[in-house]
């Protein structure tokens, strides 16, 4: 892959990299941050699979979007090639993009400064994603259209895989794997019924840059799978990211609804669909690492990690579920 690293380069620079630093994180694209002329960016190659020409559009454009807006940290911005597009087609046909570098530190959730500025910079990019609009026919990546989230996983290949595993999934992980898909193909219907907006999908640590000294949000990132979909979502999955650094702890997510609930609120019948969609979230990341995984990619540890976490939080659901709701409906105090 550095050889196509270096081609990217040649679209932007005539200098050389004076140095390529790995990125620890993600599974679907290629990306490392290049030095030059004392500067650094971030030059990412798209997986073929995942990344088309529409969507990587798309992300321009609402990268773009969100960079004139009045956040209070920054987005990665893509610069512009020689050819005076915001991308470049290499030799081998797959699409790469260089961006502008942000600096910062990965947040420490256990601390309650950086809860609190997660929830507030999950709020204010929730706001703003409300006001986007575009006239791309870009397919809509919904999180709760299984079969449609990777060109290789459809109904056969996620049966014969469950059938055939290549992976060890005990009876009691089978079983809560088996219901949780069941459960999210039986309530499509109530899932259409909620309200949709932009949702970056990805909102974790690792997509989050805190500034060192002041403790204050000073970067998101990586708006890769950003799409229209169910706006409870978003809080869904940052519920589920902030039980995993926590464990599971509801004084800390009151602390993530202090700031969130600031910018953003939300209906009852959201609330009720809290518990579904935080489950239904682990159901959508292992159907992608299923697809993933037809498409050669060794994604076992990946599956493994988030199939445990879906049987965790089906766990903890069962013996606290009212908690959670009751912590929501006052944060939001929902009509």
């Amino acid at each position: 892959m550095e050889y196509l690293i270096k081609e990217l380069m040649t679209y932007y620079f005539n200098e050389s990299i004076e140095k390529i630093e790995s990125v620890p994180f993600g599974l679907t694209n290629y990306s490392q941050v290049l030095t030059i002329n004392n500067k650094k960016y971030v030059a990412r190659i798209y997986d073929k699979q995942s990344k088309n020409l529409e969507k990587l559009k798309f992300e321009i454009e609402l990268t773009t979007f969100l960079e004139q807006g009045n956040l209070s940290f920054k987005v990665p911005g893509f610069l512009t090639a020689s050819t005076g597009e915001k991308y470049v087609k290499l030799s081998n046909g797959q699409l790469g993009s260089m961006m502008y570098f942000i600096e910062g530190e990965v947040p420490d959730l256990t601390q309650i400064t950086d809860a609190r500025e997660y929830g507030r910079a999950v709020g204010e990019l929730s706001v703003i994603f409300k006001d986007f609009k575009t006239n791309s026919n870009v397919n809509k990546l919904q999180f709760h259209d299984i079969y449609n989230l990777h060109p290789l996983c459809n109904e056969r290949t996620v049966y014969d895989f469950f059938n055939q595993p290549p992976f060890e999934i005990d009876r009691n992980q089978r079983s809560v794997l088996t219901n949780a898909f069941q459960t999210v193909i039986k309530n499509e219907s109530l899932i259409d019924t909620l309200p949709k907006q932009i949702i970056h999908h990805d909102l974790l640590i690792f997509n989050l840059l805190i500034d060192r000294k002041r403790r204050t949000m000073n970067g998101v990132l990586d708006f890769d799978f950003a799409s229209y979909d169910v706006r409870a979502l978003e809080l869904a999955i940052c519920i589920n990211h902030l039980f995993q650094i926590n464990d599971s702890s509801l004084p800390k997510l009151q602390l993530f609804l202090d700031e969130y609930a600031q910018y953003m609120t939300l209906t009852e019948e959201e609330i009720e669909c809290m518990p579904f969609l935080m489950k239904m979230y682990y159901v959508t990341l292992i159907t992608i690492y299923i697809g993933q995984y037809y498409a050669g990619q060794e994604v076992g540890n990946h599956f493994r990690f988030i199939l445990n976490q879906l049987v965790s939080r089906t766990e903890w659901l069962k013996q606290n579920e009212h908690g959670l709701l009751e912590t929501l409906k006052l944060s939001f105090k929902a009509k």
